[in-house]
């Protein structure tokens, strides 16, 4: 009879435990817009955004390493914006070359998901968390297609393409001149023969 009252305990105790979790994600989600709301417009290092533990507890793990390079380039902005339910933080560098070190904060209040972008010698990498739906988080920009972007960091990840395109250009190009090359070599070898 007691093991029946446990069993039953237990069940319950899951059931509810089950039932409560997705509260505790939507409060997570409730705090950070409480928390970055009033700050849209505000220098993010004023307010010490990265060091809201609402937001650095979740760069950290996301970004490793880069979590350092990230938060340097993202402390050169000066404000917090947002667009529609996007709200994000893009630095500013004083080097206004297309490949010049850059990075963006992204947080979806929809959807919850924080994502930066970081580009560094030329090199762009996407570090994007999870949806609520289990998918895995992205390193490469041709991989973020699924992401959402604010219209001012769409021009980033443009350039990233282009730049992506430019190169298997001329990879193409460069194998087909040495196919071309070699070609000719054995035609005129074979001919040298006769």
């Amino acid at each position: 009879m007691r093991v029946v009252k446990v069993a039953l305990v237990l069940c319950c105790s899951l059931m509810l435990t089950a039932c409560i979790a997705p509260l505790i994600a939507g409060a997570q989600s409730q705090l950070l817009w409480a928390l970055i709301k009033p700050m849209v417009g505000l220098d993010p290092n004023e307010v010490n955004l990265f060091e809201q533990p609402l937001i650095k507890d979740r760069m950290q793990p996301l970004l490793g390493e880069h979590y350092g390079t990230a938060v340097s380039l993202l402390k050169t902005a000066d404000e917090i914006q947002q667009e529609g339910p996007l709200f994000y933080v893009l630095s500013n560098n004083a080097l206004t070359q297309p490949l010049a070190d850059k990075a963006g904060f992204v947080w979806n209040s929809q959807s919850n998901q924080m994502a930066i972008l970081l580009q560094q010698q030329g090199k762009q990498q996407i570090f994007s968390e999870p949806l609520a739906a289990g998918s895995t988080a992205v390193a490469n920009a041709s991989s973020a297609a699924g992401l959402t972007w604010p219209s001012q960091m769409q021009p980033l990840l443009q350039l990233q393409q282009q730049a992506s395109q430019a190169v298997a250009s001329q990879v193409e190009q460069g194998v087909s001149n040495s196919t071309q090359t070699l070609s000719d070599a054995a035609s005129a070898a074979v001919a040298t023969q006769h």
